[in-house]
C-alpha cells in the first residue's frame, strides 16, 4: 500500500493551472506526470515527466493512467468517454467524469441547476435551426448567448440584443456558429460577479474559500481583476457560500470547484457557471490564504486532510494578457519598477509568444485593506506593459 504522498498524480493538460499545481506540490516532493500536445508548454517548466499527445486521444490517456495512481484535469476539453471507461475499470478520477460530462455542456449545466433547485438565471436551450425563432420569442430585448460546448476564456459567450443578433445572422457571422447548440440566458441586472472556491475531500469533508469579487473586461469577456474579500455584506457572502456548496454537493464527487455567481442589487443570487478545477478567481490564494487552491487540490488528490481556507490578508489579482496590437515574442516592460511596489507578486506562465487577449500571467497584490489593495493594483496596472522583443 502506497503512502499518500508517494502516489503519482496524472494530469490531463499542461497549461498554467498545471504549472501552479506542480509548484504547490514541490515542497512535499509530490510526483506528477501530465499529458499535453505541446512539448514546451507552461507545465513543462516545472515537470519533465510528460506524455506528448492530444487530450482527446484515448490511447494517450490510457498511457497516462498506467503511470498514475489518480487522475485529474486542468482543462475541461478532454475525452470524457475515455475517463469514464478508466473509472469503470477501477482508476480513480477526481473530479468524477460524470461531473465533467455536465460541465462540458453549458446546456446540461443549466438543467443540472434547475433539477437540483440551484438558483440560476432563466434560460432556454436551443439548436441552430431553432435559434432565431427562440430569440425572437425571448421576452427580453437583451440576453446572453452561449455556445453549449467548446467555449473558454470568454469565447463562445456574447452579450447581445435582438437587433445585434439579427445583424450578425444576416452577415453569417462566424461567432454564431456552433455544432453543439446554444443557451439563451437572461442578462443579470446590475450584478456583482462573485466566485466561491469549494473543496471536497475524498471523505466528503467540505471547505470553502471566502468569496472574491470579479470584474470583467467587457470587450474580451475575460476577468480583468478580482478583489478578496468581496464588497458584499457578511450575510450575502455567507449565502453565496451556502448556495455554492449546495450546488457542488449534488455532484457527489471529491474535487476542487470554482462556482461563479451573480449577486443582483435587488438581492437575487444566481449560479452562473462551475469550473471543476483550479480557477482564475483563486490565484490570489497562493499568497493571501493559509492554504492555496493548488495545495488544496493536491491534498484532495492524495487523500490528505483539507487545509485551512481562511484569508491572511486582503488581496487583488489582475490578469496579464496580450495587447491587441502585438503578436509573437514579448517581454514585460518596467518589471523592476513594478517589483519596487511592496506586496506585489508576479506570476508568468512561460508562454513563448503573445497574441491579443492571450493570458500570459497574473500579478497579485496584498494590502492592509481593500483601499490599499486597489491603490497598489492601479499602480501596477499603470506600469505594466507588454512589448515586442
Amino acid at each position: 500500500m502506497k503512502i499518500n504522498n508517494d502516489k503519482t498524480i496524472g494530469v490531463l493538460g499542461g497549461g498554467q493551472l498545471g504549472k501552479m499545481l506542480f509548484e504547490a506540490g514541490s515542497p512535499m516532493n509530490t510526483k506528477y506526470v501530465f499529458l499535453e500536445n505541446t512539448k514546451n508548454c507552461p507545465a513543462s517548466l516545472i515537470c519533465n515527466n510528460q506524455i506528448v499527445g492530444s487530450l482527446q486521444d484515448e490511447n494517450k490517456i490510457k498511457e497516462l493512467s498506467e503511470k498514475s495512481d489518480v487522475l485529474t484535469f486542468e482543462i475541461e476539453h478532454v475525452n470524457v468517454g475515455a475517463l469514464k471507461k478508466l473509472e469503470s475499470e477501477g482508476k480513480q478520477v477526481i473530479p468524477r467524469p460524470s461531473v465533467l460530462s455536465i460541465i462540458q455542456d453549458k446546456g446540461l449545466q443549466k438543467l443540472y441547476y434547475q433539477e437540483n433547485n440551484v438558483p440560476t438565471l432563466r434560460f432556454k436551450n436551443t439548436t441552430s435551426s431553432a435559434l432565431a425563432e427562440n430569440i425572437e420569442a425571448w421576452p427580453d430585448e437583451n440576453f446572453v448567448l452561449k455556445h453549449r460546448k467548446g467555449g473558454y476564456d470568454g469565447k463562445g459567450v456574447q452579450l447581445l440584443d435582438k437587433t445585434e443578433f439579427n445583424k450578425l445572422k444576416e452577415n453569417n457571422d462566424q461567432g454564431l456558429l456552433s455544432d453543439s447548440g446554444y443557451v439563451i440566458e437572461k442578462l443579470a441586472k446590475d450584478a456583482i460577479e462573485i466566485s466561491v472556491i469549494v473543496s471536497v475531500a475524498q471523505d466528503g469533508t467540505t471547505s470553502s474559500f471566502e468569496p472574491c469579487e470579479m470584474v470583467f473586461n467587457p470587450k474580451s469577456n475575460l476577468m480583468d481583476y478580482l478583489i478578496a474579500p468581496s464588497s458584499l455584506s457578511d450575510s450575502i457572502n455567507k449565502e453565496c457560500v451556502k448556495i455554492a456548496e449546495s450546488a457542488i454537493l449534488q455532484f457527489q464527487s471529491p474535487g476542487l470547484f470554482a462556482v461563479e455567481l451573480f449577486v443582483e442589487k435587488e438581492g437575487g443570487i444566481f449560479v452562473n457557471e462551475i469550473a471543476p478545477r483550479p480557477h482564475n478567481s483563486g490565484h490570489h490564494t497562493i499568497e493571501s490564504a493559509v492554504t492555496s487552491q493548488y495545495e488544496q487540490l493536491n491534498r484532495i488528490l492524495l487523500n490528505q486532510p483539507l487545509g485551512e481556507t481562511s484569508a491572511i490578508t486582503p488581496a487583488a489579482t489582475c490578469n496579464i494578457v496580450g495587447p491587441e496590437n502585438i503578436s509573437g515574442e514579448y517581454y514585460i516592460d518596467k518589471l523592476n519598477d513594478i517589483l519596487l511596489t511592496s506586496g506585489v507578486y508576479i506570476h508568468l506562465y512561460g508562454k513563448a509568444s503573445t497574441s491579443p487577449n492571450r493570458k500570459l500571467g497574473h500579478f497579485t497584490v496584498l494590502g492592509k485593506n481593500r483601499e490599499d489593495v486597489i491603490t497598489k493594483m492601479e499602480i501596477v496596472k499603470q506600469l505594466l506593459s507588454i512589448k515586442s522583443k
